[in-house]
């Protein structure tokens, strides 16, 4: 079979970046190696991907409606609403059962025109662009992967670069029984801090929730993930107070060292998207946001076939992941946590402004200057706040 484009991954990634190529008059092959898909974590939507579910008319009916986020510390607690984000157009994004989700996408994938092949990719030959799989080769003018954190075609061309930094662990699971308290509305997203991590408890209401626990190399948990998952809990009384009634109902699943990014993002024959290019750590729910704009852009820079397109969408990708990834390093060192619990009477109209479009995914609007500027002085804010309270 011969295409126009294969794509390496059925996930919201590539469903995005195969019907946006297939309403352009390509013709599109996406290989995925599951039917049906799983429960993975990446639940919780951001408002700024919006503009790709609405351009794209996914349907998010039954997804429970997601207003705000919840950062919790020492007992201490704070709310953000994405209506408080600079000039916001999108107030709300939606929690999502990965499973529902993933399908909803390859339906919009399929309607669009693009062809779904249910094989395991086995090998690529980018330069004749050739892509072998268990249910035969497949052809194609150019080859993306858009099959997530394996980074398989990153690591296969030699392209991947792990995080220096955010060599971190995760654990992660699905509760029943969870409760919302104090500041949480239906649908938040709450984040609790522990010593060197932080837990996410992401709720689809009914008292269902996805719940997981993240661990740097200086967090004190050890042992079996669910050693590890129950000492997180006893670490936080945050989020005990909301677990402490619950029961899981699905398994553990673990992650390790998934921050890493390319070295490029495309060549001759070939493009990375989404967590296939870069992958950072999910304190801000950034992945499917980030996997959905760049697709979005991505789309048009192939449609036009040209290679300074390419390169500007690169540069422009890097650069909106790279403001989530600035905050990131604030908060593993308790910046972002600083600034964020500042007494109402220090907290310039600007600093909400900028955590609150950021956590709404608006680093991809130059005409937003306020998540750049919150990401460049959230350190030399914190500090100010630090020694304010020190002396």
């Amino acid at each position: 079979m011969t295409s126009d484009f294969v794509l390496i991954g059925a996930g919201p990634t590539g469903c995005a970046l195969g019907a946006y190529l297939a309403r352009g008059g390509s013709t599109v092959t996406l290989v995925e190696s599951v039917e049906f898909p799983d429960s993975v974590v990446g639940e919780s939507m951001l408002p700024c991907a919006r503009i790709v579910f609405d351009e794209l008319g996914l349907d998010t009916t039954g997804f429970l409606v997601k207003h705000g986020a919840v950062f919790c510390q020492s007992g201490e607690s704070v709310r953000f609403d994405f209506a408080d984000a600079e000039d916001p157009v999108y107030t709300h994004a939606w929690q999502v059962q990965r499973e529902v989700f993933d399908l909803r996408w390859r339906q919009v994938a399929v309607s669009s025109g693009c062809t779904i092949q249910y094989a395991k990719v086995t090998g690529a030959d980018i330069g004749t662009g050739t892509v072998q799989t268990t249910a035969g080769d497949l052809r194609a003018g150019r080859v993306v992967d858009t099959g997530g954190r394996t980074m398989w075609l990153s690591q296969k061309l030699g392209l991947r670069v792990a995080d220096p930094r955010l060599k971190n662990s995760a654990v992660g699971t699905r509760m029943r029984g969870v409760k919302q308290i104090g500041r949480d509305e239906p649908g938040d997203i709450t984040i609790c801090c522990i010593p060197g991590g932080w837990i996410w408890i992401i709720p689809f209401g009914g008292g269902m929730a996805s719940v997981g626990v993240v661990m740097s190399p200086t967090c004190p948990l050890r042992g079996s993930s669910e050693d590890r998952f129950n000492g997180a809990m006893a670490l936080s009384p945050d989020a005990w107070s909301r677990l402490q009634d619950a029961e899981r109902i699905l398994p553990f699943r673990g992650l390790q060292d998934f921050t890493a990014s390319s070295s490029t993002f495309h060549g001759e024959g070939f493009a990375l998207c989404g967590d296939a290019a870069t992958f950072i750590d999910p304190v801000f729910s950034s992945g499917v946001l980030l996997g959905l704009c760049g697709a979005r852009s991505l789309a048009a820079a192939l449609l036009h076939d040209s290679p300074s397109g390419l390169n500007a969408w690169e540069q422009a990708y890097r650069e909106g992941a790279g403001v989530f990834r600035k905050v990131i390093d604030h908060w593993y060192t308790g910046d972002f946590m600083a600034v964020a619990l500042a007494p109402a009477h220090r907290q310039k109209p600007y600093y909400r402004r900028g955590i609150v479009s950021l956590l709404a995914g608006d680093v991809y609007n130059p005409a937003r200057t306020s998540p750049r500027r919150m990401a460049d002085r959230m350190g030399e804010l914190a500090g100010m706040l630090r020694g304010e309270k020190n002396a």
